[in-house]
């Protein structure tokens, strides 16, 4: 027999804590395993040690920034009658663990048995497509469960997660500059592909603990709006991601602010950790704010402060040349990334209908993720172009142009909710 709607409110409190705490360890392990299986250093050097072509290196992240968009619209489309969740997260999560799984054998059978290089990055790719495509099914999915099982205090659930995440994500850090200094790569590799599965099976373990409260049946007769699972019909949402997209031109400065640093000022290649752990640390302290700052003024808010600290990060970048200088823009750009990370998710509860969440996630993900991806070789033309003072007035430029754009032209969401 169905349940009734208090009956199903009821379940969701009585299994609040329950779930914020499994879904809060999930969410720090990430951290950690994003650090050793890295699409953006850790994986392109591993495929570097069979390969010379740049074309192939590149492909490492394009799957990862593809294979976690491109499936969403289909999930959120099958996910759209269905009231169960857990179910397909847990498949979801075992592929991508199987695909985690693949990396480590192939790691440790590639030197036993003298596989040839290109035997070696077939497995390697498959594997790698096979992981992020999974994660594409599986984020509309976690979104949705979350906003479920999570009624309230998201934010508190990110920031917490996150900062505690972010201190892992550095101890990670240093451990891969310890081993990959100390030891031969196979070795090396071996050990991170290892902690990067373990990491995955302690949130596995996670996944399977949270529990699910299924939502009665909707009313069948209720008549659907012509914006119904029809996100970019919704024009403060649609106007949202206009402007959110313009701020991802910000992101361009952070990949070419410690080079710029390097050639500008009188500053050493050794300070080159020394602005890696002052932006971890930057972008890892100030996560409960930024949760706390949501839940309370809403996430569209902290997406705001956070292209103001990326804008000032930039204009800096483009007239100072001193350490001092630098040391801030490297704490501005990791408030910024910081901000962004945690908003990435958690605007979407605040713009969609709690029916639609798969559909806006999707929307969302496909509109910001591969630009976001493209980006960095946008800047790389820009900078042959205009320098990098000239590259960093633009993304300064451009990034106020989609602060103010949100400021005059995006309603906020969180208010029109709670009113």
């Amino acid at each position: 027999m169905e349940q009734t709607l208090a009956q199903y409110q009821g379940q969701v409190e009585k299994n609040y804590r329950w779930n914020f705490f499994w879904m809060a360890l999930d969410n720090m392990m990430f951290f950690f395993i994003f650090m050793g299986l890295s699409p953006y250093t850790v994986l392109p050097y591993y495929v570097q040690q069979f390969t010379n072509s740049s074309i192939l290196i590149g492909f490492v992240p394009a799957i990862y920034i593809l294979g976690n968009t491109l499936p969403q619209p289909f999930m959120a489309r099958f996910l759209a009658g269905k009231k169960e969740r857990k179910k397909y997260l847990v498949v979801a999560a075992f592929l991508q663990r199987f695909g985690i799984l693949g990396f480590l054998f192939l790691s440790i059978i590639q030197p036993l048995l003298g596989l040839s290089s290109t035997l070696t990055l077939i497995i390697f790719f498959a594997m790698l497509i096979l992981q992020n495509a999974a994660s594409g099914f599986y984020v509309p999915a976690w979104i949705d469960f979350m906003g479920k099982a999570i009624p309230r205090k998201k934010g508190m659930l990110f920031g917490i997660s996150n900062f505690l995440g972010g201190l892992l994500g550095i101890g990670m850090g240093a451990l891969l500059t310890y081993l990959l200094g100390s030891y031969p790569y196979q070795q090396a590799i071996q050990v991170i592909f290892g902690i990067s599965f373990l990491a995955s099976m302690i949130s596995f373990g996670a996944i399977l603990s949270w529990r699910e409260a299924v939502p009665p049946q909707a009313d069948a007769t209720q008549e659907k709006s012509e914006t119904h699972n029809k996100p970019l019909k919704n024009k403060n949402f649609s106007t949202y991601l206009v402007f959110r997209g313009l701020m991802v031109i910000l992101e361009i400065g952070t990949s070419y602010y410690t080079i710029a640093a390097l050639q500008k000022g009188n500053i050493t290649a050794a300070q080159i950790g020394i602005f890696t752990t002052i932006m971890s640390l930057a972008e890892t302290a100030v996560n409960p704010l930024w949760g706390w700052l949501g839940d309370k003024k809403g996430f569209i808010n902290v997406v705001k402060i956070s292209a103001l600290m990326g804008i000032a990060a930039a204009i800096m970048a483009a007239n100072l040349s001193t350490l001092t200088a630098f040391y801030a823009v490297f704490i501005l750009a990791g408030i910024m990334v910081s901000g962004f990370q945690i908003t990435n998710f958690n605007t979407i509860y605040e713009f969609s209908p709690a029916d639609q969440i798969p559909a806006y996630t999707a929307a969302s993900q496909i509109a910001l993720s591969p630009l976001s991806g493209v980006m960095p070789f946008i800047g790389g033309a820009l900078v042959g172009a205009f320098g990098y003072t000239g590259v960093f007035w633009l993304s300064g430029l451009v990034g106020m142009v989609g602060f103010l754009g949100m400021s005059f032209f995006v309603k906020n969401p969180k208010l029109k909710r709670d009113a």
